[in-house]
């Protein structure tokens, strides 16, 4: 079995209990968590510390089955969808790693660019799953199901944020300006 890195964050003081009695230790050969995360662009700069040259990472509300999912993994940002957000997304030029996703660490290169260009900025903080994925298509995305551990309208999650998708466009307009040059 390859080597696997998992890479979690929270910005809990402590990684949510009922996630981590469920990960097959086992499966993974590394587990990183970061809690009290300020930003989203942690989980990357946590990746680029792993072991191994495989990450998984997912968020700190939710499950799916990753040893299903690392099954379809071909090297690509393989990573799991509902439908209806594949829906919303098809036209996007992103895609969701939330719900687990599977990527090979030299994917992480791609920060270099974004910062030589814009520095580490609010947008990078905040929108680094979408400047990520963004700059890596194409991806293996798997029609999948998952569990919401949070209620779907949860104020505190980023997707019902008031300015969650004007933040996220701009993001995205940098990064298309990144692929003109």
């Amino acid at each position: 079995m390859e080597k696997i890195s998992c890479v979690l964050i929270t910005r809990e003081p402590v990684y949510p209990e009922i996630i981590l009695e469920r990960l097959d230790i086992g499966f993974f050969d590394e587990i990183l968590i970061v809690p009290e995360c300020p930003s989203v662009y942690k989980r990357y700069e946590a990746a680029k510390k792993a072991a191994n040259d495989i990450i998984y990472v997912q968020d700190d509300d939710c499950m799916v089955n990753y040893q299903v999912l690392f099954s379809k993994y071909n090297g690509q940002i393989t990573n799991t969808m509902t439908k209806p957000f594949l829906e919303k997304y098809k036209d996007s030029g992103c895609t969701l790693v939330g719900w687990g996703t599977f990527f090979p660490k030299s994917m992480l290169s791609c920060f270099e660019r974004y910062i030589e260009q814009y520095g580490i900025d609010e947008h990078l903080l905040r929108e680094s799953d979408r400047v990520f994925t963004y700059l890596n298509q194409p991806w293996n995305t798997q029609i999948m199901p998952h569990e919401d551990l949070r209620q779907a309208n949860d104020p505190d999650r980023m997707g019902y944020q008031l300015d969650h998708y004007k933040s996220m466009n701009e993001a995205l307009e940098k990064c298309k300006a990144l692929l003109v040059y």
